[in-house]
């Protein structure tokens, strides 16, 4: 397989992306490194944007549900809490928004339902704030939604120290404005899309040397932990714990993008796998005994677990008359929701 080959199947438009003095891509073989060096940077990216997706969504949601049954204890009597805690709508951040008042929004909210009704999903605010784009989440970040602007949603100041609790600046000390968080969630919703859209992370208009490139990528993954730090802190030790700010090291380094741009020189001698799952699969079977046999169907305690599983007439290789009581077995188990577990592709040991 050749380089060629390669360069026409990704694009030779979209390649020519990596053709950058800076970088070195002198020839196809390097720009096509530069490509694979690219690629590693949005897999070891991948986990802390994931991590400030996630956090980000279920601290808004959480966060004005907390607030408004802090203000019914306020305006209540506690016999009341209860009913009142009750009325709050648990779809705040779907039913706020209509084709009127906000058709972005609106539009991403419709397209989160056509996707759960499609699935068969309910339209719970669980699987609303799962479907919905950081996007949407992002674009609730902002002075639009303040107190002050008495506009039809109202989040900030009053929600700013329960979902960024740590956005703190630090020359003055003083909390960040909501505008100022809004800025940096943006930026980093640029880099999820160019990222979700095989675009080169590394972007720099500025940059004269190759360093200044690698810099940037360094400057984007640092302002996503400055983000997940503003949230909840602990959620960066996730990123130690699978090693990604390891990783990310590694990849920002003159080394790794030399190493890379070397790398495609033996691709013609390397052979094409076809059969990988072959030597990575792991088998599933279990070995047991047969205790009990009809005209019809058996069940097997596994010497794995010592579960019984229930094996039909048509899961027995050779047919069930093959087989008798005690008999040693192999088989394949499958979840059920009948009272036994299944049992299939039952044969003697």
């Amino acid at each position: 397989m050749t380089i060629q080959a390669i360069t026409e199947s990704l694009s030779t438009a979209r390649f020519s992306t990596y053709q950058i003095p800076i970088l070195g891509g002198a020839s196809p073989e390097q720009c096509l490194g530069i490509y694979l060096w690219n690629k590693q940077l949005a897999s070891a990216f991948l986990p802390a944007l994931q991590i400030i997706e996630i956090s980000l969504r279920n601290a808004i949601y959480q966060s004005w549900i907390a607030h408004e049954e802090e203000q019914v204890e306020l305006n209540f009597q506690p016999h009341d809490w209860v009913k009142e805690k009750a009325k709050i709508d648990k779809l705040w951040f779907v039913n706020t928004f209509t084709k009127q008042n906000n058709f972005i929004a609106w539009s991403n909210i419709q397209t989160a339902v056509k996707q759960l009704n499609y699935e068969n999903k309910p339209l719970t605010a669980e699987n609303f704030i799962s479907k919905l784009t950081l996007g949407f989440w992002v674009s609730l970040v902002q002075k639009d939604f303040d107190v002050q602007k008495n506009s039809y949603l109202k989040l900030w100041p009053h929600l700013r120290h329960r979902v960024f609790p740590n956005a703190i600046d630090s020359t003055s000390g003083s909390a960040l404005s909501i505008n100022s968080i809004g800025n940096e969630l943006k930026d980093i919703n640029k880099i999820r899309n160019r990222l979700s859209h095989h675009e080169p992370l590394w972007r720099n208009k500025k940059a004269y040397q190759v360093e200044d490139v690698i810099n940037k990528v360094i400057e984007h993954y640092d302002r996503c932990l400055k983000v997940i730090y503003w949230i909840n802190p602990s959620n960066l030790k996730l990123l130690d714990i699978i090693e990604s700010n390891t990783r990310m090291s590694e990849l920002c380094s003159l080394h790794a993008l030399w190493k890379n741009k070397q790398l495609p020189a033996g691709i013609p001698t390397l052979l094409v796998r076809k059969d990988w799952s072959k030597g990575v699969k792991i088998n599933p079977e279990h070995t047991g005994e047969i205790i009990n046999i009809t005209a019809a169907n058996v069940l097997v305690k596994s010497e794995k677990n010592q579960a019984i599983f229930y094996g039909a007439d048509k899961a027995m290789l050779g047919g069930i008359n093959t087989f008798a009581l005690n008999d040693k077995v192999r088989f394949t188990p499958e979840a059920s929701s009948a009272k036994y577990p299944n049992a299939k592709n039952i044969r003697k040991l």
